[in-house]
């Protein structure tokens, strides 16, 4: 008695084969399209800081109220610029900003911005016009 084996092997050998040998893109396509259409508002956005490099600490506490709109921030680079916010400001000229800055409603606190390898005495000048305005609440910003 012959087996149905061999014959079997025959018309499998002739069958075309209907897998797909290829790599499918276009899921990888739409996940890198969604993506990029979620995160392009935030790239185009302005800076709502100047840059620093600010010194790190190992017990620092998070201040929320750093991030809002009207906070009043003065950040002060390596090179002893000072800015307002996000404007650069010469040093005499600061005590009148801090001012109209709580006129127009701002928190009677400062956010200092100093990068790490600045100056002290860039610091403490901006810390006497400070104090010159009366405002005793200083919140020094680290990583």
């Amino acid at each position: 008695m012959p087996s149905a084996q061999p014959q079997f092997k025959l018309s499998a050998l002739r069958r075309k084969n209907l897998l797909l040998c290829r790599i499918d893109m276009w899921g990888f396509v739409s996940i890198m399209l969604a993506l990029l259409f979620m995160f392009l508002p935030i790239t185009t956005d302005t800076p709502r800081s100047v840059s620093v490099d600010r010194p790190h600490a190992y017990h620092s506490t998070s201040m929320p109220g750093a991030l809002r709109e009207d906070t009043m921030q003065i950040s002060v680079t390596r090179d002893g610029h000072v800015y307002f916010r996000i404007h650069r400001i010469m040093l005499q000229y600061l005590t009148e900003e801090i001012r109209q800055g709580v006129r127009n409603g701002a928190e009677k606190r400062i956010y200092l911005n100093v990068d790490a390898r600045a100056k002290y005495g860039d610091t403490t000048a901006v810390l006497d016009q400070i104090r010159l305005v009366g405002i005793e609440k200083v919140s020094l910003l680290t990583e």
